[in-house]
């Protein structure tokens, strides 16, 4: 049996609407009531700032929802209160209060507790003479205390009143959560509070959904095809590759299904969602249209993303959208004004004003402009996702997941500087490594002076005490070291050291380890990475194999001038649809001789 649930006015209201009734049982595994002045106060300002915010607006409250009151069903027709209890006995204290000022307020429950029995005639009574008797009188003291001080400060006590049953009877709910018969309590309550771990907001959404469909269509039947139905969703969002060609996220939820609502209630303004807001905008949608329409959309909705996934061509292009800043429901939206062929078309479009270049905008870019850096990055990133969705291979797939469980960042194919070497022992375990290769490098002979005197440098610096530095002798080092691996024509004067002729995409922490290497021990350790299984992005893959290089004029060991053209003409082949035209020579905006005269 699935749980149940339905939003509840906390005072009866008008006829028919549901409200908060019975008999709750607080058992011994709770403690007592504990909130305090800070909590009661906060309750009550919340309740009335939505009220002045609808004032504002010049419209009636809509309805506002308090966290669930959790309950289970006892044998003797009672309720066990098993989260919930310190909102449901402020809310008790307040209606009491409200009932000293407006004549047709009414408690409709009561609270009885396990261990603490003569707690029930103490809420009924509020005797200030007993309130010193144990600490449970004492917190529901100063807890009704606080509300007293509350409508104190009110402009008028009387109209507060009026205004706080006003909304405790029309638009205060909770949101009434009856657990599966048979749920252990103490583990629940566990759950719910020792262990943090609150409701989701689909959780809420599930057994609002069943208990509405049951009592709309009469048939358990229903209600069972729906949960089959919920589940099945909710593996097929767990899939870490289509979790993350929706998300651009490997960060996994309690629940995923959460996403699917989300995406039929989108926010405004910041997005931020608080706690059961969507679970609120489903239930209006519900009460609105009815659970059988909304169930329709839900499984629309999956059946949609889940057509997108397995299109290769969708796959990849809204993949990429959603990797760089893309919302799915944006993108949803777009779909539903558009025919299935117009919309993938359309993917093109959106990327190309999602990544606003040119090719000329695209050959200025820079690493070491901040502004610029991030779109280095994703103009990188498409040409890997384009290069996997152009491969021959039909069955080949860019990985999100994969993409999105790593940390990437910027790498310079071929080093600039020393930038990343702060500390003496980096600067020693980049000597130890380049001093290797070297001697394993066959030099010709017209370099083998500068080469010897290079390693007598390197074995000077490495034989100082390992607290020693001379950081002019290692500045010179590794300039001569560069020089010893760069082609003819890199010059080190920055040249376009920072612009994508020289960068590709690689995880960070590989980036690290790899940090101002020469070409040929960057080659190395990508083709060791590789060869152990590590996740490395193709197109970066290509570039130290030298795929891009005709073979002809081929360095294995250097990154040259011809190496950074056939890469770059690569780059912009693939990328090239997805740019905005260049402006024709003789469109700007200059003044006219006639505008001046």
């Amino acid at each position: 049996m699935e749980a149940t649930l339905e939003p509840r006015l906390v005072m009866k209201g008008e006829e028919g609407k549901p409200f908060v009734s019975g008999d709750f049982f607080v058992a011994a595994y709770q403690r007592g009531y504990r909130w305090g002045r800070d909590e009661v106060h906060q309750l009550l300002d919340d309740i009335k700032a939505h009220a002045r915010a609808a004032e504002k607006r010049r419209e009636l409250p809509s309805d506002y929802l308090l966290q669930p009151i959790v309950v289970l069903k006892r044998d003797d027709g009672t309720w066990e209160l098993v989260d919930g209890q310190q909102r449901l006995t402020t809310l008790f204290l307040i209606t009491k209060f409200v009932a000293t000022k407006f004549a047709d307020a009414k408690v409709e429950y009561s609270l009885t507790y396990e261990t603490r029995d003569a707690s029930r005639k103490y809420l009924e009574d509020l005797d200030p003479a007993r309130s010193d008797e144990n600490i449970d009188f004492f917190h529901i003291a100063k807890a009704y205390e606080a509300i007293v001080e509350w409508f104190g400060k009110q402009s008028s006590a009387g109209q507060a009143a009026i205004d706080v049953h006003s909304a405790l009877s029309k638009w205060v709910h909770v949101i009434w959560y009856v657990a599966p018969a048979g749920t252990n309590p103490n583990e629940l309550f566990a759950r719910l509070n020792r262990d943090r771990i609150p409701l989701t907001d689909s959780e809420l959404i599930k057994a609002l959904v069943l208990s509405k469909s049951g009592a709309a269509e009469g048939s358990a039947n229903r209600q069972q095809e729906i949960a089959a139905q919920w589940d099945s969703f909710e593996r097929d969002l767990r899939d870490d590759d289509f979790w993350a060609f929706l998300t651009g996220s490997t960060k996994r939820r309690s629940t995923h299904i959460d996403f699917l609502f989300e995406t039929m209630t989108p926010t405004s303004g910041s997005g931020s969602r608080p706690r059961y807001w969507t679970f609120g905008e489903v239930w209006k949608d519900i009460d609105r249209r009815g659970a059988g329409a909304f169930w329709r959309d839900v499984v629309e909705r999956h059946g949609l993303l889940i057509g997108w996934y397995r299109d290769r061509l969708l796959y990849h292009r809204i993949g990429y959208l959603v990797a760089t800043g893309a919302s799915i429901p944006a993108l949803i939206a777009e779909s539903r004004l558009q025919t299935h062929s117009c919309f993938a078309d359309g993917l093109v479009e959106r990327i190309r004003q999602q990544l606003d270049l040119t090719p000329s905008a695209v050959s200025l870019l820079r690493y070491d402009n901040q502004r610029e850096s991030g779109k280095c990055s994703d103009v990188l990133l498409l040409m890997n996702v384009e290069t996997v969705l152009r491969s021959e291979d039909p069955g080949s797939r860019f990985s999100f997941h994969a993409y999105g469980a790593q940390g990437w960042s910027l790498e310079h194919i071929h080093p600039q500087n020393s930038e990343g070497l702060k500390t003496e022992p980096e600067r020693r375990d980049w000597l130890r490594a380049h001093r290797t290769k070297i001697r394993a490098t066959d030099w010709d002979a017209t370099v083998q002076s500068e080469v010897d005197g290079v390693l007598g440098l390197m074995d000077a610096h490495l034989a100082m005490a390992p607290n020693k530095t001379n950081d002019l002798q290692f500045q010179n080092i590794h300039q001569r070291v560069l020089t010893l691996f760069s082609a003819p024509g890199m010059g080190q004067d920055g040249g376009d050291m920072h612009g994508l002729r020289n960068l590709a995409l690689l995880q960070r922490d590989f980036n690290s380890k790899l940090n101002n290497a020469v070409f040929a021990i960057k080659r190395e350790r990508i083709l060791e990475l590789d060869e152990a299984g590590a996740y490395i992005l193709p197109c970066t893959r290509n570039v130290f194999l030298k795929y891009y290089t005709p073979s002809a004029k081929q360095q294995l060991s250097l990154w040259s001038p011809q190496d950074q053209d056939a890469y770059y003409e690569k780059l912009m082949t693939t990328v090239s649809n997805f740019l905005l035209p260049d402006q024709p020579a003789g469109d700007d905006e200059s003044i006219s001789e006639d505008e001046v005269a």
